[in-house]
C-alpha cells in the first residue's frame, strides 16, 4: 500500500464530492422552475447518463496511458465551467450544456479518483482501505446537500453553484502546487477507441454480472436524484433545506463503508454486492407505500445502507480483477459507461411514468428491476472472488 499516494487520492475525491453535491437539493427543482413538465425534466437529465456512457470509458483508458492527475485537472477545469453556465443563463439549452459538462467532469474526476485510490493498494486488504477512502469521500456527499439547502432558502436559489465554483478553484490551484504534471505523455487514437473496451469488458465472465446489476442499480437514478426531491416540494410542500436532509439520512450509511469492505474482504465481493443490492430494492419498495416526511427518512437510511454495501463491494470486486490485467481505469471506466446505459433510458421513461401514474408506480418498477438483475447477475458472478478469479482472466 501507497500510503501518500492514498491519501492524496482520496483527498481529492472528498473535496469535488462535496463540491458537486451542494447543488443535489436545488438542481431537479431549478430545471423544472423553467416551465418543464416531468417528462421534459427526464429528457434535460438524461444527458448526463448518456454523456457518462461514452467518455467514461474513454477517461478511464486515457488516465491509464498518460496519468491519473492529468485527466482530473481538465474534469476540474470542465466542472467550472459547468458552474458558470448555471449561473449565468436560464435557457433549457444552456442547462442542457452544462448538465453535459458535468457529466463529463464527473468521468474525469471521480471515476479516475476512484481508479487513483485503487492504485495505492494491495488486494489482500483492498476491501479495508478502499471502505475508508469512500466513507472519508462520503462526508462530503451527505453533508454539502444540507449546506447546499441552507444557502439556498437563505440566500438565493443559484447561491450553491457560486461556492461549488470557488471551491474548485481552489482544488485545482491546490492540485497544482501539490503535485508534478507531466505532459510529455502524448494521446493516441486508441485511447478513444470506446468499443474496443465495452467488448473487452464484456469478455470476462463476472464483469457481464456486474454490467447487469450496474444497469438495473443505475435505473433507479432519476427516482432518487430527480423526482424524490421534486416530490418532497411539490407534494410535501417543503423547502430545499428538506431536500438537503433527505440526502443526508441517504447517503449517512456510507460512512462506514470501511466496515463494509472489510466485510466484503471476509465474506467475499459477489455476495456482499447482490445482498447490498437486494436491501436497496426492498426499501426502494417500502417507500413507494408512504407519505410521512419522516417515515422517508427511515427508508432512505435503510436504501442508502444497501447502496453503500453494493458501493464498495462492487468496486473491490472490479479492482482485483483489473489489478490483475493491469487495466483498472479502464475496467472502471467501461463499467460506468454500461451501468449509465440503465440511468439514460430510465431517465427518457421516468419523467412519463411520474407524469401519468406517480412516482410511487416509478419506485416499485425500480425496485422489481433490481431483484429482477440480483436473479440474472448471480449465474455470473464467482462467490470465491478474490481468492479465485475467473479462468477468463
Amino acid at each position: 500500500m501507497h500510503h501518500r499516494e492514498f491519501v492524496r487520492a482520496t483527498g481529492i475525491n472528498i473535496f469535488f464530492t462535496f463540491c458537486i453535491f451542494l447543488y443535489h437539493p436545488i438542481i431537479a427543482p431549478y430545471v423544472k422552475s423553467l416551465g418543464l413538465d416531468d417528462f421534459q425534466v427526464g429528457l434535460i437529465f438524461s444527458i448526463l447518463p448518456l454523456t457518462i456512457m461514452f467518455f467514461s470509458p474513454i477517461m478511464g483508458r486515457l488516465s491509464d496511458d498518460i496519468g491519473r492527475t492529468r485527466v482530473i485537472m481538465l474534469g476540474l477545469i470542465v466542472e467550472i465551467v459547468a458552474m458558470a453556465l448555471y449561473l449565468l443563463d436560464t435557457h433549457w439549452l444552456v442547462i442542457l450544456i452544462a448538465r453535459f459538462l458535468d457529466a463529463l467532469a464527473i468521468s474525469s474526476v471521480m471515476f479516475v479518483g476512484i481508479a487513483k485510490v485503487e492504485d495505492s493498494l494491495s488486494n489482500k486488504e483492498r476491501g479495508k482501505y478502499a471502505g475508508w477512502s469512500f466513507s472519508l469521500t462520503h462526508i462530503g456527499a451527505i453533508v454539502a446537500p444540507v449546506i447546499g439547502g441552507i444557502i439556498a432558502d437563505k440566500i438565493f436559489v443559484r447561491s450553491p453553484f457560486i461556492l461549488s465554483a470557488f471551491l474548485l478553484l481552489l482544488l485545482s490551484f491546490i492540485i497544482v502546487s501539490k503535485e508534478k504534471i507531466s505532459f510529455r505523455k502524448r494521446v493516441s487514437r486508441k485511447d478513444f477507441n470506446l468499443f474496443d473496451e465495452i467488448n473487452f469488458f464484456f469478455s470476462i465472465r463476472q464483469l457481464k454480472g456486474m454490467a447487469i446489476l450496474g444497469i438495473v442499480m443505475h435505473a433507479s437514478v432519476p427516482a432518487m436524484n430527480v423526482f424524490l426531491p421534486l416530490y418532497i416540494i411539490e407534494k410535501l410542500g417543503l423547502s430545499y433545506t428538506y431536500i438537503g436532509v433527505a440526502l443526508f439520512f441517504f447517503g449517512l450509511s456510507h460512512l462506514f463503508q470501511f466496515y463494509f469492505g472489510m466485510l466484503s474482504d471476509r465474506f467475499g465481493r459477489a455476495t456482499l454486492t447482490m445482498f447490498g443490492c437486494a436491501i436497496y430494492a426492498f426499501f426502494l419498495f417500502l417507500l413507494s407505500a408512504v407519505n410521512s416526511y419522516s417515515l422517508i427518512l427511515l427508508f432512505l437510511f435503510f436504501q442508502g445502507l444497501g447502496r453503500a454495501i453494493w458501493n464498495i463491494s462492487a468496486w473491490s470486486f472490479m479492482s482485483d480483477i483489473g489489478e490483475r490485467i493491469h487495466k483498472e481505469g479502464e475496467v472502471v471506466g467501461s463499467f460506468m459507461s454500461i451501468s449509465k446505459a440503465g440511468g439514460f433510458v430510465s431517465f427518457l421513461f421516468s419523467g412519463l411514468i411520474v407524469q401519468v401514474y406517480g412516482v410511487e408506480k416509478l419506485f416499485i418498477l425500480n425496485a422489481f428491476l433490481i431483484a429482477l438483475g440480483i436473479i440474472v447477475a448471480s449465474l455470473y458472478l464467482d462467490r470465491n472472488l478474490p481468492e479465485k478469479l475467473s479462468k477468463d482472466l
